[in-house]
């Protein structure tokens, strides 16, 4: 399968058939450095002055100024369309937290994953979730996969190509390579590949031999978007593959009596999987399709179509040994080789409805149908459900900065999510009530070592969310608070069996985010504090904290420079440990990770379109601490090198 996407990928680039023709005139692109752009393109619509020689031609040539660039190019996400905002976005040039290339540092740090790229991911805070219905559960490696409502739809009038890699130690390597152009004024192509891989830091068997890979990924978009002449008709469309691998390690081993604290002094810790037995691969190949036609403004009609196939596996070829320490709590079948954990998902959805446009009153609603079926081969067994929702979509929309949302979804019978929503330039409030259904991975497991069949209740979040906005031409103070009720919360114990709460869980958030420039100096930062009552089954810091400081620095109108340091904190709790065989972080009670302060300091540079960053990362490593673990005997990666490139190409 890999080799027939790569083949296609091919003759898409390269197919002449593709070339541009009629160019529409785009709004001006915006730069967010600070800095001038000396590299802002001229009008490629403008008439050319001619020379007085008697050939007659321009004087102005392609080859002498360049009149492709960011304001010559844009792109919409598909909310924008169903909104019917027909907001066009420019691609960000500017150096403003450029340095920021790992998944973790991009979440703005309320992530955590095992220590390095590519390794299953958790949210420091617990968070509501936006889907209803059922779910399968197994999400430790989705925030590396590209999203659907965050595929980039483009516009452009020249070919565009978007080339990042990054290079961190560890290995941690990412290559992103975007391509888009216009076949037409009204049809546009491209496609997006991610490709990223990172290294084992813990000793196992394969390490020693000089097999050091610790996860591989792929990623594929293939994206096209359509409209008619006269915008009755458009279409939206891309094509999501993902394959996802990781040998998994299972956290430092504590031999001789080494306990966490001492073991974070030592570089070369052997893996608790020392005989690299253990493997989890994740895999899916996703289509989405939407369209619409707007018979007037008031009356509009649209449909959206997913399919979906997925497959999640894990298999320990080491299980006995595994077993022997601990690691897995349970031998249901006297297993004498191996652990072996699949599930085959499938989902099917169709979503039909109205929607319409009235001066400032926007309405949309719909009915939808999903049919979803995962099978576990190994034991033979087999779940599916077929779901019918309706759903209301309602704004007021004021003036261009104040309007009223009101969002409501219903799974007949089961789930609902309410949602309402009031912005202003003074402040802004939210308040969501959700209930939904538990996911396969709660309510079913069927292997060697993890069974069970429940029907648990659905889970209810309660959340308010409230922020201030304070600021000025040169500072922002934005204080915020958040209030949340979680009833028949579902979690995994310390033997990574899923329980239910009886009595409802609160968590009360508060925090500010600030920042601003000051001459060549600009800075940000975040800080939240967490409280909570009830079962303590939600395991947070009490205090989360990250900052930017920065001074840009200009040579000559031609390299512009950014010196800066990111630092981060966080407060000692009882982080979660993390069981491969479903992707899921559960409780343990046996070590509470220590707080921390790292600091990574850097410097970016702009050269025209190229922008690079050389950044060392967790410098604070044996300063203020010896290191500190992301999840329990899972250690952060230590002080390392990594550095960064992204080029724009636009013609």
């Amino acid at each position: 399968m890999n080799y027939r996407l790569f083949l296609f990928l091919v003759l898409f680039g390269i197919s002449p058939v593709f070339a541009q023709r009629t160019r529409p005139t785009l709004p001006a692109a915006g730069n967010q450095s600070g800095f001038p752009d000396p590299m802002a393109p001229t009008n490629p619509n403008a008439t050319k002055t001619l020379s007085n020689g008697k050939s007659g031609r321009a004087a102005l040539d392609d080859s002498t100024k360049m009149i492709y660039g960011p304001s010559t190019m844009s792109y919409f996400v598909e909310e924008d369309v169903l909104n019917g905002r027909g907001v066009k976005s420019s691609v960000d040039t500017s150096l403003h937290l450029f340095h920021r290339y790992l998944f973790q540092e991009r979440a703005s740090f309320l992530t955590a994953n095992l220590g390095n790229e590519g390794t299953a991911v958790r949210n420091i805070f617990v968070k509501r979730p936006d889907q209803i219905g059922s779910q399968l559960g197994y999400t430790a490696f989705m925030p590396y996969a590209f999203k659907t409502d965050e595929v980039k739809y483009y516009q452009t009038k020249s070919p565009y190509s978007d080339v990042e890699y990054y290079l961190g130690a560890g290995g941690q390597t990412r290559l992103n390579f975007t391509f888009s152009r216009n076949v037409d004024s009204l049809w546009n192509i491209g496609f997006e590949i991610q490709r990223q891989v990172s290294d084992k830091f813990l000793t196992d068997q394969k390490y020693k031999t000089g097999n050091q890979t610790l996860t591989e990924q792929w990623g594929v978009i293939l994206q096209t978007n359509f409209r008619t002449r006269n915008n009755r008709y458009r279409l939206l469309s891309h094509f999501n593959y993902f394959d996802h691998l990781v040998q998994d390690q299972g956290g430092i081993q504590l031999l001789n009596g080494l306990d966490p604290t001492t073991a974070l002094k030592y570089s070369d810790n052997g893996a608790l999987f020392s005989n690299s037995g253990a493997q989890t691969t994740d895999a899916f190949i996703k289509f989405h399709f939407y369209h619409e036609f707007i018979g007037f403004k008031g009356l509009q009609f649209f449909q959206r179509i997913d399919v979906e196939n997925r497959t999640a596996k894990f298999k320990d070829k080491d299980f006995l040994t595994n077993l022997a320490t601990l690691f897995y709590p349970k031998n249901f079948t006297q297993q004498t080789d191996s652990l072996y954990n699949e599930n085959q998902w499938q989902s099917y959805a169709h979503q039909t409805g109205i929607k319409g446009i009235f001066r400032g009153f926007t309405y949309r609603t719909y009915f939808k149908q999903r049919y979803w079926d995962v099978n576990n081969p190994m034991a033979s067994m087999r779940k599916n459900r077929l779901e019918n929702y309706v759903g209301l979509f309602l704004q007021q929309k004021f003036n261009d900065k104040i309007d009223f949302t009101a969002d409501a979804e219903y799974l007949l019978g089961s789930d609902y999510r309410l949602q309402a929503n009031f912005i202003s330039p003074f402040f802004q409030v939210k308040a969501s009530r959700t209930s939904i259904s538990p996911s396969v991975a709660q309510n079913w497991a069927h292997n060697a070592s993890f069974r069970w069949d429940k029907s648990f209740d659905n889970m209810l979040f309660d959340e308010l969310t409230g922020s201030i906005e304070l600021k000025n031409k040169s500072l922002y103070f934005r204080p915020t608070a958040t209030i949340q009720r979680i009833a028949k919360y579902i979690y995994f114990d310390t033997l990574v069996t899923a329980r239910q709460t009886a009595t409802a869980i609160g968590v009360f958030r508060t925090g500010f985010s600030a920042g601003g420039t000051y001459k060549r100096f600009e800075w940000s930062a975040l800080v939240l504090a967490n409280t909570k009552t009830g079962p303590d089954v939600i395991r947070m810091p009490s205090l989360v904290a990250n900052a930017n400081f920065a001074l840009n620095v200009q040579y000559k109108k031609l390299l512009y420079m950014q010196f800066g340091v990111d630092l981060q904190h966080q407060s000692a709790y009882f982080a979660d440990a993390y069981m491969p065989v479903m992707q899921q972080y559960h409780l343990q009670d046996r070590y509470e990770i220590p707080a921390f302060l790292q600091a990574d300091p850097y410097v970016s540079l702009r050269i025209n379109r190229v922008r690079l960053f050389f950044k060392m990362q967790n410098v604070t490593q044996g300063l203020l601490n010896s290191n500190y673990y992301t999840a329990y005997l899972h250690p952060a990666m230590g002080r390392s090198f990594g550095f960064g490139v992204r080029w724009l190409l636009f013609d």
